[in-house]
């Protein structure tokens, strides 16, 4: 049970039955409103005031129920008010609070729907590239996993929640977000994450995962920019380490989690100002330019240096991870 649930259902226990306690001696021996509360809270608290008034034997009567059930009561209570404490409520409150203001900071960051097998692949190569992001999982043991993660000194944004619930997805960004993997376990949890995602943002690019190939055309029909099928790439993977392996694990050096720190990138030329390839600081970040991807996705392989390019172009690049970054930064 949640605790602040717990607690609220605590606070009315003790309520009632310091309603019950006060009518109680209200109707047996009747007293007023406050001699009648007084009695028992001195009861309920076993002070060993002694009685408000004499009591009857009624009363009495009345009096050893009330200090059975309420000590279990006031047990029952304290118990729950030390776990708010020694189970660290308070600091998982505070943490909390500081990583949704941090993620209210956020702008064209990414949103990670579902922390699973696919999903920690994508929250580890996010977190490698230098990608700000926040995990959205209803599990809280896939939330737990985030915490193996680390982003420098930071802890890994994340909303514990239903991923397809519009409130979650608001309080994770999306309205600002850049994009969003739909990585839920089935192809039905994705399709209406989609829609649901649709409904708060007509701008935010969908990538999403199809388990089945029947799903691919309704999974574009409901709003996703990419589907990726990991079936068939597992395939294609599979013939391209039997037919080309060189080719293949040179890929790898730079696309596959584990293989080291090259990566291909491609930064976004997003001032009027650059007219050329800014070749210089490319060399001098020892990266390496592969080729200038237009906004048709028509791409100019092995460009020269001195190839015009337009804002919106896309450079793509090679390099290590913290090279591309510094030249993301130059650019």
């Amino acid at each position: 049970m949640d605790i602040s649930r717990k607690i609220f259902k605590t606070s009315l226990i003790l309520a009632g039955i310091l309603a019950i306690g006060t009518a109680g001696y209200v109707v047996i021996e009747g007293w007023g409103f406050f001699d009648a509360l007084y009695m028992t809270v001195i009861t309920l608290a076993t002070v060993g005031y002694g009685e408000t008034h004499p009591l009857s034997t009624a009363g009495r009567a009345f009096t050893i129920v009330l200090i059975l059930s309420g000590i279990s009561i006031l047990l029952y209570a304290v118990s729950a008010i030390t776990s708010f404490f020694i189970e660290g409520e308070i600091g998982k409150i505070f943490t909390r609070r500081r990583l949704m203001k941090e993620i209210s900071r956020l702008q064209d960051h990414y949103l990670v729907c579902g922390a699973g097998r696919i999903g920690t692949h994508i929250i580890e190569e996010l977190s490698k590239t230098g990608r700000e992001f926040v995990v959205v999982d209803i599990n809280p043991e896939a939330v737990n996993r985030c915490g193996v993660f680390a982003r420098g000194e930071k802890d890994v944004l994340f909303v514990k929640g239903d991923a397809s619930d519009e409130n979650t997805l608001i309080q994770a960004g999306l309205e600002r977000a850049a994009g969003l993997f739909a990585v839920l376990p089935s192809d039905e949890d994705n399709l209406f994450l989609i829609i649901t995602v649709r409904q708060v943002s007509k701008k935010v690019k969908i990538v999403t995962k199809s388990v089945n190939d029947s799903s691919v055309k309704k999974l574009y029909a409901a709003g996703a920019d990419v589907v990726i099928q990991p079936g068939l790439i597992g395939g294609l993977r599979m013939v391209s380490e039997m037919t080309r392996p060189a080719a293949t694990n040179f890929l790898d050096i730079m696309l596959k989690e584990g293989k080291g720190d090259m990566r291909v990138e491609e930064i976004e030329v997003k001032s009027d100002d650059i007219k050329f390839v800014p070749s210089e600081k490319i060399k001098n970040a020892v990266c390496l330019l592969v080729a200038i991807s237009g906004k048709n996705n028509d791409y100019r392989f092995n460009p020269p240096d001195d190839a015009p390019v337009n804002k919106g172009d896309c450079l793509i690049v090679i390099g290590t991870t913290g090279k591309l970054l510094e030249l993301r930064k130059i650019i």
